[in-house]
């Protein structure tokens, strides 16, 4: 039988900014794994699910796993997804949810490569101060997650980390830029966890700007790197197609849980 497909998936539809990221992280995929079948489907208001699906059938293709593209959830996903397979169903696909990409700890090393990026192209030398930057909205497990991921950032580069949870405005990118600047650092770089450019993302970066962080950091969705985490989130939800019951999934090393998708 042939591997499963990766159905990239995610809630946000209708700002051709984040669906050209979307596009932009599936073709890196491809290149990654031209052996896999791979689609993307927009499960918000403007579903391409049904095209997908479609797409996948014309290859004969009679499992698939959806991979939700959140860098917030540790393991929850949005009642569309639950939907999405359904719908999948219908189709005669067999599919499941994997677990969200969510605050992995691969994440810290993206966003390491993006900060000296950034830093570069502002031809800047010094840093002392860090800001990481997530979106307001996971699990509870997931903002344990980023508390951590701070914790782990600021021992790797013995330097202040601020953490800010960002509700889409960019007040807390510059709370936490300014917290830094208070304390007396002058030279600091945000890094933001965001998978596309958009409304969000300008706001939390100019934020960023105005309070005097020296560096931003780009969208994480171009980071070829990606398609590594999406691979092993697809690799456990293959195995749980493999014998139809859920997978025990190591979160960290002490944490682990089975797949929430009701059955």
């Amino acid at each position: 039988m042939a591997a499963p497909a990766v159905i990239l998936a995610d809630t946000t539809t209708g700002n051709p900014e984040v669906s050209a990221a979307l596009q932009r992280i599936k073709e890196l995929l491809q290149q990654r794994r031209p052996d896999l079948p791979i689609e993307l489907a927009e499960l918000g208001a403007k579903s391409t699910l049904e095209p997908a699906l479609k797409s996948l059938k014309k290859a004969e293709v009679e499992e698939a796993v959806f991979v939700p593209l959140d860098l917030r959830s540790a393991t929850a996903y949005p009642p569309e997804f639950d939907d999405a397979t359904a719908v999948a169903e219908k189709h005669g696909i067999m599919s499941v949810v994997s677990r969200p990409i969510g605050p992995a700890t691969e994440l810290l090393n993206i966003l390491d490569e993006l900060v000296r990026e950034a830093l570069q192209a502002r031809s800047a030398l010094e840093l002392d101060g860090l800001v990481l930057v997530a979106r307001s909205g996971g699990d509870a497990r997931g903002s344990a997650l980023l508390s951590r991921r701070a914790r782990q950032w600021s021992a790797h580069h013995r330097l202040p980390v601020q953490l800010a949870i960002e509700e889409g405005d960019g007040k807390a990118t510059a709370a936490a830029v300014q917290a830094l600047r208070a304390q007396g650092r002058r030279y600091v770089a945000v890094g933001g966890t965001f998978l596309a450019p958009g409304p969000a993302y300008r706001a939390h970066a100019l934020a960023a700007q105005q309070a005097g962080a020296i560096a931003v950091t780009q969208p994480i969705g171009g980071s070829p790197h990606l398609s590594q985490l999406i691979l092993a989130r697809y690799a456990f939800g293959a195995m749980e197609l493999l014998d139809g019951h859920p997978q025990p999934v190591v979160v960290d090393a002490d944490y682990t849980f089975l797949s929430t998708r009701k059955r």
